[in-house]
């Protein structure tokens, strides 16, 4: 008995201890911003608990807890909102708001967050809130991915965030609907739980993480009571430590359903942790999917990883379609925390292409690896949509190498191909596009459509699609599978159609087979299949998507050398002819601006004046300018709001696309509402638009069936729909098309300022464009003659991306040209000085080597 009492006594010291430590701790993680934060959260009301806090709300402040879950209902008999305990027992709300509001003025530095389970009428709840007067404090975030550090909302007196567990219609901006902001992963009484990218709730783009079920466990041969228990334990510190390394976010509301001591001794242990965070992002917009190789994680472009003592971090970004700068970065017990950005950079189209199947000469491969296939009773004829394709029916088949050759086995791969089935000649068969004969786990791969929609399969480890695919019509389908995630993912017409992870890979040895596999002998292949694509490695999905439209082109497939190896020998042997002639004749030997781009062509670009029209114009290239059919400029009546959706209805009526839907509108531009508060807020907005819209000829939103669109007559001109129309044009082989391309873009960045999830895509496929076919017609100029265009011109590459080297060899080049040594050294330190903040790493080219490049 005495020893007990020695025990009681020992705890609540070194409880009061801990807690000074932690309030310690608390003032070191002042300048956090909130979703670094982690607090605890007190479950008061025992939703799904499988224990009962018995402290009342005072007492948890007292102890410094850091928000509460509380259950609301509406008390009949005391008509008013009542709030319930672990044990049913109930109390007036308004009574505990203001417990938390007077803690709050005693307490000036303290931040709260509340989760509340109610379904009552949301104007009940306001009431209350008003009535407490703990309305000021409230905070109203408005970005899903910005949060405040905690001394901005100490300093600003907004310490209060609160949180609804239910959507709500017609909710005040200061409740926030929890999973549009937070996630909450699958819970694992494992001390390693396992984590495959995938959450219980909420999109995994959500930067807050809700750590739910966090109860101690009890251990045999010890009073569960004893304080000391937690110390021979490190399951508690090492169950959040694994979450939080698996998802790259902090684990901010750790959810207790009793609070007991020994989780400040977990706390501080957290909050003591060195991080390592930054972001990885494309054109300056953060990526929605990175894996990390050697780790089980899986982020968003947005990370954060916890380093405990003596640990080493070793960070080598992945992500389909990406190439990253830096590679690896390693922290070696770091001894405060850091901050490391990377950037990605796309692969080529043809990195590590394998096979490339045309079908314009039979089953020959276009790609440099030469793996022809072998026809069998497949016949090939022109489409008047898809030109010559390669037609299937029930003993046709086409035999490709084994599945080693084109590293299929055991590693990452994406197959692409445009299908096209004639009819469902029976209901429950599949059709076959990709195969093998076997039929056994993991040895037996199967590209198919079963219940008439795609399908993904290694045998009993597969995935089945969502769309489906109706006959007569062609579709572009993509199958990706990534080794590092174990994810398998299917693309229809260039959208994700279904994904699902933790997947072990193929590992078969067979001849792949097109149009056939050998489980079943009704599987084979009905219809037609074009441009059949095998990649050794994930492709990104804007690349997926330019497939899906058509708009890369494989290079290698079209390597004249392969195609017509004769016509080519007689190809070089007559271009050496002519460049001897070339030379005899003294021509320049570099077909350059006096043979391809005339001078009056480029002295167009002298003048500025004629790259908008006097009246109807919209400009989305530099700063957002439109002017009316009267030349006046209305750009001041677009708020917004206005703004935002004129440019989510234009961007989503380009690109081949249909339109948007009402709901797709709804969620992106009033995420939250209730359907009748998003409608009325819809339409006001749309009538707003379409009013400013009437002051332009032929501009018009349109809504049918169920999709809205904006058309444009022809006298109105909008830069953004010029510079896809030159692009869908295909003229890039035309000397001209460059300078009328730089004349729509020069102005400056696309959609400028305008930063939202929904763009970035628009804004990378733009981009890219303006790199690419910059530096294009920077190999047409005289680098004598034409060094202030090639300026101008190196100028707007870097603005779109500031660490092409590229880029910059041609700007310094420029510079020296024109006597600017000093310009030139001077945006070079500046460079390299950016290229180490964003790389971690100093660049390895010297200012010579740049200007011999």
């Amino acid at each position: 008995m005495k020893n007990q009492k020695q025990i009681k006594y020992i705890s609540l010291f070194v409880g009061f201890f801990l807690a000074a430590q932690a309030l310690i701790a608390a003032e070191d993680v002042v300048f956090k911003h909130y979703d670094e934060s982690i607090f605890v959260i007190s479950n008061f009301s025992g939703t799904d608990a499988t224990s009962k806090e018995n402290q009342s709300v005072q007492q948890l402040l007292d102890a410094n807890i850091g928000g509460f879950r509380f259950y609301l209902e509406w008390g009949r008999q005391q008509n008013q909102l009542m709030l319930l305990n672990a044990y049913g027992q109930s109390t007036p709300f308004l009574d505990q708001l203001v417990v938390i509001r007077k803690h709050l003025e005693t307490n000036p530095d303290k931040i709260l967050t509340l989760f509340l389970d109610f379904n009552v009428n949301v104007n009940e709840l306001t009431e209350v809130v008003e009535q407490s007067g703990i309305q000021h404090y409230l905070y109203v975030n408005e970005s899903e991915h910005e949060w405040p550090t905690l001394r901005n909302m100490v300093e600003t007196g907004k310490r209060v965030i609160i949180f609804k567990m239910q959507e709500h219609r017609n909710s005040p901006d200061w409740l926030h609907y929890v999973w549009d902001y937070a996630v909450e992963p699958y819970f694992s009484i494992l001390e390693a739980p396992d984590f495959i990218g995938e959450f219980l709730k909420g999109d995994p783009k959500n930067n807050l993480l809700i750590y739910n079920d966090y109860n101690f466990p009890r251990r045999a041969g010890l009073p569960e009571e004893s304080f000391f228990n937690t110390t021979q334990n490190p399951y508690l510190i090492e169950h959040v430590k694994n979450v939080w390394k698996s998802t790259g976010k902090t684990p901010n509301f750790i959810m207790l359903d009793r609070y007991q001591t020994w989780i400040i001794q977990v706390l501080s242990q957290l909050r003591s942790f060195q991080t390592v965070k930054g972001t990885v992002t494309f054109n300056a917009q953060t990526l929605s999917y990175v894996s990390w190789e050697g780790t089980n994680s899986l982020t968003s472009g947005k990370y954060s990883f916890p380093v405990g003592p003596g640990e080493t971090l070793v960070l080598t970004p992945r992500s389909p379609g990406y190439q990253f700068k830096p590679e690896t970065v390693v922290f070696e017990e770091p001894e405060q925390s850091k901050l490391q950005h990377f950037v990605a950079v796309p692969l080529e189209i043809t990195e590590d292409l394998e096979a490339y199947y045309s079908f314009e000469n039979g089953s020959m491969d276009y790609s440099n690896n030469g793996f022809n296939g072998k026809d069998v009773a497949v016949h090939y004829q022109d489409d008047p949509d898809r030109n010559m394709v390669a037609v299937f029916g029930k003993e046709s088949h086409i035999v490709l190498p084994k599945a080693e050759e084109l590293k299929l086995r055991d590693h990452d791969f994406t197959v692409s191909a445009w299908v096209k089935i004639r009819d469902y000649d029976v209901e429950d068969r599949d059709i076959s596009i990709i195969g093998t004969k076997g039929s056994s786990y993991q040895q037996s791969i199967h590209l198919v459509l079963r219940n008439r929609k795609p399908y993904f399969g290694f045998y009993a480890n597969d995935l089945e699609g969502k769309t489906i695919i109706e006959p007569g019509k062609w579709y572009h389908l993509v199958w990706r599978y990534n080794k590092l995630t174990g994810e398998q993912a299917i693309f229809v017409d260039g959208k994700l159609d279904s994904r699902s992870l933790g997947h072990p890979s193929y590992k078969g040895r067979e001849s792949i087979y097109v149009g056939m596999a050998g489980y079943s002998s009704n599987a084979y292949m009905n219809g037609e299949i074009d441009d059949l694509v095998i990649w050794s490695r994930t492709l990104g999905e804007e690349e997926i998507w330019s497939l899906s439209r058509d708009l890369m082109d494989l290079a290698q497939s079209r390597n004249l050398f392969l195609r017509y190896p004769l016509l080519s020998k007689i190809g070089v042997i007559f271009l050496a002819l002519l460049l001897l002639l070339f030379i005899y004749l003294k021509l320049p030997a570099r077909l350059g601006r006096k043979s391809l781009l005339s001078a009056e062509k480029l002295k167009e670009l002298d003048d500025r004046q004629i790259d908008y029209p006097i009246k109807n114009y919209i400009q989305l290239f530099g700063d957002f300018r439109v002017v009316d059919k009267d030349e006046v400029d209305i750009t001041g009546q677009f708020t917004p709001k206005i703004k935002q959706l004129f440019l989510l209805i234009l961007v989503y009526s380009q690109h081949h696309r249909k339109g948007i839907s009402t709901k797709e509108l709804s969620h992106i531009l009033w995420p939250g509402l209730s359907y009748q508060n998003a409608k009325n807020s819809r339409g006001v907005t749309i009538r707003k638009l379409r009013i400013i819209l009437e002051r332009m000829d032929e501009v018009e939103v349109v809504f049918n069936v169920d999709c809205w669109t904006i058309r444009f007559g022809k006298t109105v001109y909008c830069d953004y729909v010029e510079c896809l129309r030159l692009l869908e044009a295909n003229k890039e082989k035309d000397p001209v098309f460059y300078p009328d391309f730089y004349k729509i873009i020069r102005a400056g960045e696309v959609f400028k300022d305008e930063s939202h999830d929904w763009l970035d895509d628009y804004k990378g496929h733009v981009g890219n464009n303006i790199v690419d076919n910059l530096l294009k017609f920077i190999h047409l100029l005289d680098p004598e003659n034409d060094h202030e265009l090639i300026l101008k011109l190196a100028d707007r590459i870097l603005l779109t991306d500031p660490v092409n080297d590229q880029a910059l060899s041609y700007k310094l080049r420029a510079l020296v040209l024109q006597n600017n040594m000093n310009t030139a050294k001077y945006t070079y330190e500046k460079y390299a000085l950016l290229y180490e903040e964003l790389y971690g790493e100093k660049l390895a080219l010297t200012f010579d080597d740049l200007l011999k490049s």
